[in-house]
């Protein structure tokens, strides 16, 4: 067998390294949860619990923009149920024929009379909750039209 001599290179040199740097990562991960007080774990968890990039918000900021919301949604509160007609009476303006009253704010609802397209109705209240048909935002209105009252799909009646 040959003797190796001094400084020749062996070929788990690398492995060796790799120990090394291992070792490495270690001892720094135990003395930092040793300096900090905290469990290993916990210091493993708070390194990777924080994403880069991101920086807290004060919470003089957050307060601002809590009150800046109250007073939006207050805004809007005082406006629910609210109608923006001030005559009261309302115009069907409808693609088709006839419009259908219902008794209640419902497409599965009954239908109580079929008004006519151009027909003028009586505007009693819009409901407070939005609802969509056919892609559109808009509101249940409860009219009067011939001496009975329903619920028509508000989008279809316009102030006159």
């Amino acid at each position: 067998m040959a003797r190796k001599r001094y400084g020749e290179k062996t070929g788990n040199t690398i492995f060796r390294w790799l120990y090394f740097v291992i070792f490495g990562l270690i001892s720094v991960w135990l003395i930092s949860s040793i300096i900090l007080k905290e469990s290993p774990a916990n210091v493993i968890r708070n390194i990777f619990s924080k994403m880069p990039g991101t920086d807290e918000v004060p919470c003089e900021t957050l307060i601002i923009q809590k009150d800046s919301i109250i007073q939006e949604l207050q805004a809007q509160l005082e406006n629910f149920g609210k109608t923006s007609f001030t005559s009261k009476r309302g115009i069907v303006i409808i693609d088709s024929q006839t419009l259908n009253m219902r008794d209640k704010p419902s497409l599965s609802s009954e239908i109580l009379m079929k008004i006519p397209a151009n027909s003028e109705v009586e505007v009693l209240f819009f409901d407070s909750q939005v609802f969509y048909l056919e892609g559109l935002p808009g509101r249940w209105c409860k009219i009067k039209y011939a001496e009975q009252e329903g619920w028509v799909w508000g989008n279809y009646i316009k102030e006159i």
